[in-house]
């Protein structure tokens, strides 16, 4: 794997989207809310929430923008919202089944064995758009400071192989012989 994640294609299972509701974790309720089930060819289905808040005084999707990108990455063309910022059902019901590509990365909040936890960026991209534009994307969010908990040290975002310097091996000059311990 190269810097910049881990691109896998996604199946959409499952798709629910609420209006004026949180996460668990969320201080604040979010315009709209979009919890989407996918497999990306594991055993088990994962689980990607994307959330916004609409610019309702520049009349724009604010940052609910990343639900618009998803709708766009399963291939709804020119995915809008109504005068009250409600999103067509009918979208949920086209994402069922469609592929998508997803990021996950390594964060700086390790696990009690040391390993990081994984996240996923909350941006998808159209399979056709290439894996590479996905990470083109990620990599100018990282810059930009956007995305502030991705591990940039860790071994697998590496592009480069670190050899260790060749060290002669120290010995120690103090001997135990002759002592009684």
């Amino acid at each position: 794997m190269a810097d910049g994640g881990f691109v896998t294609t996604g199946v959409v299972k499952s798709i629910k989207m609420s209006y004026d509701s949180k996460l668990k974790y969320q201080q604040r309720n979010n315009d709209v809310l979009l919890e989407i089930g996918y497999n990306d060819g594991q055993e088990w289905d994962k689980n990607l929430n994307l959330f916004g808040n609409f610019n309702k005084d520049k009349g724009n999707w604010g940052s609910a923008l990343k639900l618009k990108m998803f709708f766009e990455s399963v291939g709804i063309q020119n995915p809008e919202y109504t005068d009250d910022y409600r999103i067509s059902d009918s979208y949920l019901d086209k994402a069922i089944n469609k592929e998508f590509l997803v990021l996950s990365y390594p964060s700086v909040k390790l696990k009690d064995n040391g390993k990081p936890y994984w996240n996923i960026f909350p941006e998808t991209m159209a399979v056709s758009r290439g894996r590479d534009r996905l990470k083109e994307r990620f990599m100018k969010q990282v810059r930009d400071g956007w995305v502030k908990d991705y591990k940039m040290d860790d071994p697998l975002n590496a592009t480069a192989t670190v050899t260790p310097p060749n060290v002669p091996e120290k010995k120690s000059s103090f001997d135990l012989a002759g002592l009684d311990i």
